[in-house]
Parts: structure tokens; sequence; C-alpha cells
């Protein structure tokens, strides 16, 4: 991986967080489908979301993987200055869990709730709530993020909300497991790897997943300087179909040992992930439905960033932007169109889609006849519309 600062004709530096929803861009660097797209790019780890925000900011990185909530509040100014990003597509979907610290678990398991059932689970927390003398602390990656919101509408399902015995902190991904150990935090709403290291471990207890919060949700996406786009329209179509062939081979089965052998390299996600199996069969855990391509994945719906605004605004994380942002030139399925055409995929010829009124796959318009794309049920719908 190259450190390489300075910017050259066709380089791009891209950040990452070590998760494995950053194996997208880690896959495209070293299977080659940058280099086969003439493209020099080079991957810089991060520690913290808002160290890779800063970065991105102040033009030290052309993009980055980023959460779904961040491009939009970069662009509003939320948490920092304005930096016009542009998310050109959708990375992974899903990846996210709520894992819980074993004590906890067992206190949870005693309320005699189905903890299978998130709203269950969410009930069986209040009742733990009202009985602890104690306040529950609970720690999410970053405050624009789709952990933070899959976690408010997951207690709000059972009338919780942070403030009072529930104590919301932020705590760093790669930091999480510590926190869950230590018991500094009781549960933990962050991506993978993880939460099933947190079960390997025997710290934690995985409680929920994003998914039966928000099915397929955008979980990350790659997130561009929307100056830097505009300058480089070629070399950001070439970028888009080195990242969408990278995801169609990451959810290919037969490359999971392959995928595993990478992550695994220090300067990616390193040793911590060696327990989740030497074959790699393990690296996704089942009950997450963590993916990268089928369905339609990468493609940026708008109806889905404006739920994520809806949410935001829902949970008061709009309150010091003055203006709301233009959706339309923030997420951009045109570009990922133009991309996907270029590889012989369709994509859908409309932008928005209901959402949260799909239990299983279903079909839509695509340019060369009806496409499938995944399920978007969402938790409590009928009362977070």
């Amino acid at each position: 991986m190259s450190n390489t600062e300075a910017t050259q004709p066709d380089a791009v530096r891209l950040g990452f967080i070590p998760l494995l929803d950053a194996a997208p861009l880690i896959m495209a660097l070293e299977e080659g489908f940058f280099e086969a797209e003439g493209l020099d790019v080079s991957l810089h780890r991060q520690p913290s979301w808002a160290s890779l925000r800063d970065r991105v900011s102040v033009g030290l990185l052309e993009g980055a993987q980023m959460l779904g909530p961040m491009a939009l509040a970069s662009n509003i100014g939320l948490g920092a200055p304005v930096c016009r990003v542009v998310s050109p597509m959708v990375l992974s979907r899903n990846g996210n869990a709520i894992t819980v610290r074993r004590t906890l678990y067992d206190q949870l398991m005693a309320t005699g709730y189905d903890l299978s059932q998130p709203r269950e689970s969410a009930r069986a927390l209040a009742s733990v709530v009202t009985d602890s003398s104690e306040p529950i602390r609970v720690a999410a990656v970053y405050a624009w993020s789709s952990h933070y919101l899959q976690l408010r509408d997951w207690l709000a399902s059972a009338g919780l909300k942070p403030g009072g015995r529930i104590q919301l902190v932020t705590v760093p991904p790669p930091e999480m497991l510590t926190a869950l150990a230590s018991g500094s935090v009781d549960i933990a709403c962050v991506g993978e790897p993880w939460n099933s290291l947190a079960e390997y471990h025997g710290v934690g207890h995985i409680l929920v997943s994003g998914s039966q919060i928000w099915q397929n949700a955008p979980e990350k996406v790659l997130g561009l300087r929307e100056d830097w786009v505009r300058s480089n329209p070629d070399q950001v179509h070439r970028l888009l179909k080195a990242v969408i062939r990278s995801c169609r081979w990451l959810d290919d089965p037969a490359n999971r040992e392959r995928i595993f052998e990478v992550l695994s390299a220090p300067e990616y996600l390193g040793e911590a992930i060696q327990p989740l199996g030497e074959s790699g069969q393990a690296v996704f855990h089942p009950r997450i439905h963590q993916h990268f391509f089928r369905q339609n994945a990468n493609f940026p719906w708008l109806s889905q960033a404006e739920w994520l605004l809806f949410r935001m605004e829902a949970w008061g994380q709009r309150e010091e932007a003055s203006t709301p942002p233009d959706l339309e030139n923030i997420f951009r399925p045109d570009l990922y169109r133009g991309a996907a055409a270029a590889l012989g995929l369709d994509s859908p010829i409309m932008n928005y889609k209901p959402e949260g009124q799909h239990h299983h796959p279903f079909k839509v318009a695509g340019h060369r006849g009806p496409i499938e794309v995944a399920s978007d049920r969402l938790i409590n719908a009928e009362s977070l519309a």
C-alpha cells in the first residue's frame, strides 16, 4: 500500500476505517481492479470517523469509505465545517449489530422477553433499566452514522431514549471490543468484525443486527470530494467501475479465503480478525447479512438518502444546520448508472422507491427489463413514518 501523499495525474488517495466493509476498496487495490482502470490508488487507514472526515475536508484525501449519514452531515456542516461530498455508490449493505456485555445479556434473558425479536429485546432492556440503580452505558461509533440512527430507532421501539439511566457515548470501532471487555460500556452498536470478535472472546453477545432494524440499509458509501469529482470525471468513472467490480468479486463465496488472507494483513484489519477462521468462511457473520453487490446493492437510492435525513431530523441532528442539503447533488445515481452500464450491468430507471414496505426482495424497472432489489423492511415503520 503506497503512502504517497502527493497527487499524481491518475493518483487517488482514499481513506478507510478497519472494518469488514472497507473490503471493496481494499480488494479493488489488492486484486488489481484499480490498476486495470489505469488508477494509482493509495489507501490510508484512519483511527476514527472524525479523523477520516477531517482528512477529506482539508484535501489530504480525495475520498473515503464513509457512513451514509456522514456524507449528508459533511455537506451541511454538522460537527465540522462544510465539506462538499458526492456519494455515487453504496459500498455495502447491513454489517452493524447491537452487542451487549455478557452480564447484561443474562439480565435481559431473565426478563422472559423473546430476545430474538428486536422490539422484544428493547422491551427487555426497558425492564432492566427500570430495575437498575446504575445507568446503562450505550456506545455508538459516530454521531452521524447509521449505527446512531439504528440505535435510536431500536431504543424508541420500547419508549427509551438517551438521558438519565441511558448514557450515550462515542467509541471508535477499533476500541469497541476493549470498551466492552473493560466494562466501560454495556451496549455497543458497531460494525463488523467487532461484534463477532466480542462473541468469540466471550465479552459480548450479539443481541440485534442492524438488518433487523432496517433491512439492507446503505451502510457504507463511497464519498468523494465534490471539487475533485467535478474536475476529474474520467477518473471518477474508472474509479466506480473498479469498485463495482470489487463488490461483485466480494459477493462470490469462492473468494472468502482470499478475502480473509488480505484483510488480516497488518496494514488493513490485522491479526485481530485471526479468530474468525483461517479458512475465511466465518469472516461474515450469518446473522448480520452483510453483502456488497447482489440485488443492486451499490445503487445510491435518493429515497434512502431522504430516509437517512428524515431520521437525522427526528433525532435532533439537523438543529444546527440552516438549510437542507441538496440530495440530488450528493447521492448521484447518474454517475453510478454510467459506470454500471460500462460494465454491462443494468440499474433501476428511477431514483426513488417506497422505503420500509418490502419484507422480501422485489422487482423494479431497469433499463433492460425488471431487476431485483433487496427488501427494505423497517422496525416500527408505522410509528416512525
